[in-house]
């Protein structure tokens, strides 16, 4: 059996969810071969294997829901506290991360995604569907689950990284292979496993919620992937607009029998005690301190100076894209802008770093205000919202025209986020450019600290404009790409050129 040095492949990576574990590399070998293993795993342990999948993507309290809002500070939605000596996110607001004081967030990315690509391999590769026809169809729909953890680890590896190492079995994996081009990975990884996860997983996802996927969800991350191909850096066009538009509009057209709307307060969809809703988020992370699951999203939401208990401070609003959010519902509940220090109470600008804080999460905090650092709710991926706003400007990039259906998209969003109708200031414009300027406004402000913004700002071309001070003189600027250093270590164990600049 081959064995990738600089990725994990282990059994043991499936085994969080409770099946047992048989050592590979045992010389000489065990009476059971890895083949054996898996040929003769019954649905039940398939599944408690398909559950490890998504313990792989969260990677312990400070795995992808951490990391990825890290990167972030690239954009301009959320920054970082400038108090902190040598903070390494600086260098992610100053558009110019670096292999060393960077190396953490690099390392576990690229670890945890290809830890869920390889035994996701072994799930679709190594594993036989049952005789019995009840048990084949939950098998079926299992390794749905597996094709889309795949499709989706690589779209975000991609989008990161750039060119990857392309791995969809064994036999493709060497320590000396190449990086695989972006265009390879979409075309041969990305679109034929989201398109196999669509055809095999259910209308109604295994859980009943969005901790595991339905075909629905699939076809989201679908639609996003058309987009994202249309935009930098490959740059496709409307061709692939017109394939994003056609797949949000499937999901769109069976909302009712998919079970799909928004929900009516978007207050509502960050409440620890809604989280199991199904009728919106169409995929998450599902955290439980509790379980061992967590979120970080405890003490590094909270500001340096909050009373009773002083947070990290890792995150804050970035305050120009704070004061450019319209006063609408979801202003109240995204920042809070004044709280209690051992001095009293302060704004944000009398506070000791000047910034609004972001309470989007305060409700899956864990005790009193602040105190902990790890905390419960949900890293929501995929939501109905997304799939509309993706509508809407898919479909206008197609065509150079606003549809009637297209401005219904756009204004659903708002009318919930205004209280409509009660103040229904809704985008009416015809004209493509405008109405394209008021969906990305709109995304700006529905998906606030939701981890999108990057990539968004990246696909469009859109950093120079919203970091202009930070734009000139950048990696990214003067290197004329947007993605983030290949790990080290990788590039030592490989002989790999790392991207330009790094």
């Amino acid at each position: 059996m081959k064995k990738l040095a600089y990725i994990a492949t282990m059994v043991c990576g499936l085994t969080l969810a409770g099946t047992s574990c048989v050592d590979l590399d045992q010389e000489p070998q065990s009476f059971i071969t890895e083949e054996d293993y898996f040929e003769t795993m019954d649905v039940k342990a398939i599944e408690q294997a398909a559950s490890g999948l998504y313990n792989n993507l969260w990677a312990q309290n400070y795995g992808f829901n951490c990391r990825i809002q890290r990167m972030n500070v690239c954009a301009d939605d959320i920054t970082y506290r400038a108090a902190k000596a040598n903070n390494p996110l600086a260098l992610y607001d100053r558009l110019s991360p670096n292999t060393i004081e960077n190396a953490q967030d690099l390392d576990i990315s690229w670890s945890l995604f290809f830890t869920v690509i390889n035994n996701a391999n072994k799930l679709i590769n190594k594993t036989k569907a049952p005789s019995n026809p009840e048990d084949a169809k939950k098998y079926n729909e299992v390794i749905g689950e597996a094709y889309f953890l795949r499709g989706l680890s690589y779209f975000y590896l991609v989008r990161i990284f750039g060119d990857v190492p392309l791995i969809l079995k064994d036999e493709d994996a060497s320590l000396h292979m190449p990086r695989t081009a972006v265009a390879t990975v979409y075309e041969q990884g990305i679109i034929p496993s989201l398109k196999e996860a669509a055809r095999l997983l259910p209308s109604k996802s295994r859980s009943g919620f969005s901790s595991t996927p339905s075909l629905w969800a699939a076809k989201a991350c679908l639609a996003d992937a058309y987009m994202t191909m249309a935009g930098w850096p490959l740059k496709k066009g409307t061709e692939y607009y017109k394939l994003a538009a056609t797949t949000a509009e499937e999901i769109i057209d069976h909302a009712g029998e998919a079970g799909l709307k928004l929900t009516a307060s978007y207050a509502d969809l960050w409440k620890e005690a809604n989280k199991e809703q199904a009728n919106e988020i169409m995929f998450a992370l599902h955290h439980s301190a509790k379980m061992k699951t967590a979120s970080n999203y405890g003490t590094s939401y909270y500001p340096s100076d909050f009373a009773p208990n002083a947070g990290w401070a890792d995150y804050y609003a970035n305050e120009a894209f704070y004061l450019k959010y319209p006063d609408d519902t979801r202003k109240e509940w995204n920042f809070m802008t004044q709280w209690n220090t051992k001095n009293g109470m302060v704004t944000y600008q009398q506070s000791a770093d000047k910034l609004p804080a972001i309470s989007k999460y305060y409700d899956y905090n864990e005790g009193a205000p602040g105190k902990s650092a790890q905390a419960n709710g949900i890293t929501c991926i995929y939501r109905y919202a997304e799939v509309l706003l993706m509508y809407a400007e898919a479909s206008t990039r197609a065509n150079n025209t606003v549809s009637e259906k297209a401005l219904e998209q756009l204004q659903e969003v708002q009318k919930r986020a205004q209280g409509y109708p009660e103040n229904p200031t809704l985008t009416e414009t015809t004209d493509p450019q405008a109405f394209l300027k008021a969906v990305s406004d709109e995304r700006g402000w529905e998906f606030f600290a939701e981890m999108k913004r990057w990539f968004e700002l990246v696909r469009l071309e859109k950093v120079s404009e919203v970091k202009q001070a930070q734009w000139n003189g950048s990696i990214f600027q003067s290197f004329n790409h947007y993605y983030f250093p290949i790990p080290h270590q990788q590039i030592e164990l490989t002989g790999w050129q790392n991207n330009p600049g790094y």
